[in-house]
This record gives C-alpha cells, sequence and structure tokens, in this order.
C-alpha cells in the first residue's frame, strides 16, 4: 500500500475511533441516573396501588351490617324528672332471636313485631285487706309488694298466692329524713352485720311466697354500697331478686346487686307520687312510651284508689299499644 494511503487510513481510524464528547484520556465518564426523590416517589406509588388492591378484596369479606333496632343501637334517654332514672335491667335472655326483619329492612307482614314489656309493683300493702284483694283482681299481671310485721301482711301475702300474683318484700330502710318513720323491722346504717342478717330473715319470716326483695323509704341505707352489700349478700342466700324502688338517684342498690350477680332492675317511674287521676294517667302515658322505646319499663305504684281505677282503665288499652305486662321476675329474664 503506498505510505500516503496508508497514513489517512491511520489517521480515519484514530478520527473515527474517538466520541467527541468523552475527556481525551482517564476513566470513561459515568452514566447520568434519575435522582433519589423520583425513586421514593416511585416506590410509594406501587405500595399505595398494592395497598388499594388488597383493601378491596378485603372489604368483599366484611359481614352484613347489623339489623339491630335503630333504638337499640342508639338508645333515647327520655328526660327524666327528679329520682326517675333509666331502667338498667341486670341479665339478658340468652340466645335472644334477632328481630324478625328483612335484609331490606322491610319486615314481613306474617312475623308480629315482639310486644314492649312492662311491669307494675303494688307497694305499702299490708294494712288493708281490701284494697290488696281489688289489685289483686287487676285483669294483667302485677307483683304485690307486701311490708311486715303489719296488721294484715300475712293474710295479703297468702291471698296474693292465692290469686296466682307475684309476691314481694317491701323490706323497711332508713330515710334520709329522721323524721320519716320507715316502720318496725327496718334496716338501719347505725346496726351491726349481725343486726341487719336478724331483722331481714325476721321480715321474710312474713311468708314463704317471696319471690324477691324491694325496699320501702330507704335512701340513707341504699346509698352506702358497704351496707348494701350486707344486705344483698343475705338476699342472694335466700335466693331472691332486689328491685331497687330508686327512693334517691345516689341509690348504690342495683349496682351492687349486679356485682354480686344478683336479679336486679331500678324503677322508672312512681306511677302516683301525685295521687290525683289525670297525674297518675299520665305517668302510665309516660311508662308506656318508655316501654315502647326500651323494649320494657318498670312502675311502683302504691295502694290508693285513684291508681287502682286508672290501671283497671288503662287495662285494655295496653295490648292495643303493643304492650305486654309481665311480673318483675319475668321482666328481668326478657
Amino acid at each position: 500500500m503506498p505510505p500516503e494511503k496508508r497514513t489517512k487510513t491511520v489517521k480515519g481510524k484514530a478520527l473515527g475511533g474517538r466520541k467527541e464528547n468523552r475527556p481525551s484520556g482517564g476513566a470513561p465518564a459515568t452514566k447520568k441516573r434519575p435522582p433519589t426523590f423520583l425513586l421514593v416517589i416511585w416506590a410509594l406509588a406501587v405500595v399505595f396501588l398494592v395497598s388499594l388492591i388488597y383493601l378491596a378484596r378485603e372489604s368483599r369479606r366484611l359481614p352484613e351490617p347489623s339489623a339491630e333496632p335503630e333504638a337499640k343501637r342508639n338508645p333515647v334517654e327520655l328526660p327524666q324528672g327528679q329520682d326517675v332514672p333509666p331502667s338498667v335491667p341486670t341479665a339478658k335472655a340468652p340466645n335472644e332471636p334477632k328481630p324478625a326483619d328483612t335484609p331490606g329492612g322491610i319486615r314481613s307482614p306474617d312475623i308480629p313485631r315482639r310486644a314492649a314489656k312492662v311491669s307494675i309493683i303494688i307497694d305499702d300493702l299490708g294494712p288493708d285487706v281490701a284494697i290488696a284483694r281489688q289489685f289483686a283482681s287487676l285483669p294483667f299481671p302485677v307483683t304485690l309488694s307486701v311490708l311486715p310485721h303489719q296488721a294484715h301482711s300475712r293474710e295479703i301475702a297468702e291471698l296474693a298466692h292465692q290469686a296466682g300474683r307475684e309476691v314481694i318484700l317491701h323490706l323497711p330502710m332508713e330515710p334520709l329524713k329522721r323524721t320519716e318513720d320507715p316502720g318496725p323491722g327496718a334496716l338501719l346504717l347505725s346496726m351491726s352485720g349481725e343486726e341487719i342478717r336478724r331483722n331481714i330473715g325476721a321480715a321474710l319470716e312474713t311468708s314463704p311466697y317471696f319471690d324477691g326483695v324491694n325496699n320501702h323509704m330507704g335512701s340513707r341505707v341504699t346509698r352506702d354500697a358497704q351496707v348494701m352489700k350486707t344486705i344483698l349478700s343475705e338476699l342472694k342466700k335466700r335466693d331472691l331478686f332486689f328491685i331497687d324502688s330508686m327512693t334517691t338517684n345516689e341509690s348504690k342498690g342495683w349496682i351492687v346487686a349486679r356485682e354480686l350477680k344478683i336479679p336486679t332492675l331500678k324503677r322508672d317511674v312512681f306511677l302516683d307520687d301525685d295521687t290525683s287521676a289525670d297525674a297518675v294517667r299520665s305517668q302510665i302515658a309516660r311508662l308506656v312510651k318508655i316501654a315502647k322505646i326500651r323494649g320494657m319499663a318498670l312502675a311502683i305504684g302504691h295502694p290508693h284508689k285513684t291508681t287502682l281505677r286508672s290501671l283497671q282503665e288503662a287495662a285494655p288499652n295496653f295490648r292495643d299499644q303493643g304492650i305486654e305486662m309481665v311480673t318483675a321476675r319475668d321482666l328481668m329474664n326478657r
């Protein structure tokens, strides 16, 4: 090959083998990489998308919303007057059936709505047999509460039992006002545990038919948790339930009873603090309203003629209003 041509070839190779941007000599230039923050954002986006896919799959496995009635999920508290706290049942019937609503929220016309339950206790029975007999003749279940050591306590407890009525002991306890007399055999804060147990035993000798106990007066005693524990422990030994008459909003009776696992309820309404007929009717209407909202309610009345007449008048309407009248024990086992 001629020298001139060979020289050009070598020069061509030299010129063609070098890139314009590559520095002459030394290591080759590094390639540019994406900034770090872009990689982080990309990774987070991938994680976010994976999470969305996972949550979408899991949501398909969630159970259907409960068909529990709105009133039960969000209970409505009625305005309570003085000494009128809400009822708190302590025991619920096991395996209570669920509401018979269809998934769409429409009740089947073939399945009747379950009636709200109401229990009425008539206190202070013992001095007057005639009025006790009239209350025992009411055309619906009623619980008769008999004071101990009264002239006709035994006789009234017996006639109540013979009439098929639930009968309980109206146990006298010390009130807040020392001027008020709770009657013979009352339980006092000053008593020892042995004296309390002895007085309870003497009161229960009035009748073998007592199913439970509620307090007569007793605001000073029922707000003392320790004394109530002594009283209720004795009732538990005798397999008796306890109704807290709630003569004070500070009562610890029903709370201690729950702690001791004694069947218990507390009163919702006094029917006849005002004994006028209009007032009693108004309280009966209030009782029905509470029962419809909560599914149950407990009232306490007294042996007044206006109370008797008002209950006799209301009797035919209870069923029409969706109310089932039951004993205190049945109300606990609803």
